[in-house]
C-alpha cells in the first residue's frame, strides 16, 4: 500500500459514519447506475463483484434486483467495509459477502463474475484505465463491467476559485469522457449533477463527511492558511458544485 492510498483509507475510515448524511450527489449516480444495470441482459443468478462498496448505497439499491445473485462487496477502507455491513447484515445473507480489498488490484485468484459493478471509486485508482482493464479480466464472456467515475469537468467551480486566488488547486486530474472512450476502447457517457453546497465552506464539509477531501497522488493539500483566505474571500457568496459522471458498460463478448 503506498503513502496516498493510506491517506484514502484513513479519509474514508474518518467518514464512514457522516458519509450517508452528506452523500446526495452519491446516492443520486447510484440510483442512475443501478437502473442502467437493471436494464442489462445478465445472466441469470449473476455472480457480482461490487468493486469500493462504502455504506452499501449501490449494494443496497442493485442487490435486490437480481434474482439469486451472489455479491461479493469490498472497499479499500475497512470503515466503509464495516459500514456496509451494518446496513446489510451479510450473517443473514449468504449470497453476500463483504471483504476490505485494493479494488485496482483485486486479490480475486481464479474467480470470475457476471458483473463487475463500482459507483463512484474507480477515480481514487492510481491508474484508472489500467485499473478498468484488470477488473474487466475478471468478468466471464457475456459480462459486464459498470462503472461510474469522475470526469475533468468535476468541481470546476472550486477550481475557478482557486484558480483565481493564485492557488493551484489539490483535486485529482479525473479524464474527459471522449479521453476515457479512446483509451478504454469502450462506450463512456457523461452526466452532471450539481450539488447546491450553500456556501465554499459547505462544499469543504461535504467533501470532508464523505470521505473526498483528498488530494490527488503528487499534489499536497492546501495550508490551512491558504483555505481560511479562500473561505473567507468567498464569504456570503453561494456556492454550488458540479460532479461530471462518466458511466462505463464494458462487456465481455462471449
Amino acid at each position: 500500500m503506498n503513502s496516498w492510498k493510506d491517506t484514502l483509507i484513513g479519509r474514508f475510515d474518518a467518514a464512514a459514519a457522516t458519509y450517508d448524511l452528506a452523500a446526495a450527489p452519491q446516492r443520486r449516480v447510484a440510483q442512475a447506475l443501478a437502473r442502467k444495470v437493471r436494464a442489462l441482459p445478465l445472466a441469470p443468478a449473476p455472480e457480482v463483484l461490487e468493486i469500493g462498496c462504502g455504506t452499501g448505497l449501490l449494494t443496497a439499491l442493485l442487490r435486490p434486483a437480481l434474482p439469486g445473485c451472489r455479491w461479493l462487496a469490498n472497499d479499500l477502507s475497512p470503515g466503509m467495509v464495516a459500514a456496509c455491513a451494518r446496513r446489510l447484515d451479510p450473517g443473514r445473507h449468504p449470497d453476500l459477502e463483504t471483504r476490505v480489498m485494493d479494488g485496482e488490484w483485486p486479490d480475486l485468484q481464479e474467480r470470475r463474475f457476471d458483473l463487475v459493478v463500482s459507483s463512484l471509486a474507480v477515480q481514487w485508482f492510481g491508474d484508472t484505465v489500467a485499473g478498468l482493464c484488470r477488473l474487466r479480466r475478471l468478468l466471464r464472456p457475456g459480462g459486464v463491467l459498470a462503472a461510474t467515475t469522475l470526469g475533468a469537468g468535476t468541481f470546476a467551480e472550486w477550481r475557478r476559485v482557486c484558480r483565481g486566488a493564485g492557488v493551484e488547486p489539490w483535486t485529482p486530474a479525473f479524464p474527459t469522457a471522449e479521453g476515457l472512450a479512446a483509451a478504454l476502447g469502450a462506450p463512456v457517457s457523461r452526466a452532471v449533477v450539481r450539488l447546491d453546497c450553500g456556501s465554499l465552506g459547505g462544499f469543504l464539509d461535504h467533501l470532508r463527511l464523505t470521505g473526498a477531501r483528498a488530494a490527488g497522488p503528487g499534489h499536497r493539500p492546501l495550508d490551512p492558511p491558504v483555505l481560511r483566505r479562500l473561505l473567507r474571500a468567498g464569504r456570503g457568496a453561494p456556492f454550488v458544485a458540479s460532479y461530471e459522471v462518466l458511466t462505463v458498460l464494458w462487456e465481455r463478448r462471449p
